[in-house]
């Protein structure tokens, strides 16, 4: 996938804390990614995702406050605009049951935070383009 066609892709990330959503939108800018959004909670996501154009991926922290990522996952797969868009949790949560249950609710990726800058492009450029991406370390 070129970088122009990066560069017309939507990103929804959803991240409560500051600092890591300014790390996630640094890298994502770095692969070519400028069409962003940024919520801190399950909250945001719904206007969010009504004011956007096309979401291309979701990258959902599965520990955020008041409700938890799997949670918002649930109401994001009965978004009939997000059909077909990936989601991918993205956490610190990193044990084999964590990964087995992302999986099991239907997550279509699984990043381990930190997230690692050499591999972070490579494993965007893969979701953006369909392919399930599982890297919990």
């Amino acid at each position: 996938m070129t970088d122009t066609l990066l560069s017309e892709k939507f990103v929804l990330v959803v991240e409560d804390e500051p600092r890591n959503a300014a790390l996630m939108v640094a890298m994502l800018k770095i692969v070519g990614i400028t069409k962003l959004k940024i919520c801190k909670s399950g909250h945001e996501i719904l206007p969010a995702i009504h004011e956007t154009p096309r979401i291309a991926l979701v990258l959902l922290d599965l520990q955020l406050p008041g409700e938890d990522g799997y949670q918002i996952f649930e109401r994001l797969r009965l978004e009939p605009i997000l059909k077909g868009t990936p989601v991918v949790a993205v956490t610190a949560q990193v044990m084999p049951d964590d990964v087995a249950r992302a999986e099991s609710v239907g997550f279509d990726g699984f990043l381990g935070k930190p997230l690692v800058f050499d591999r972070f492009p490579l494993q965007i450029r893969r979701l953006l383009t369909g392919e399930r991406v599982w890297e919990p370390r």
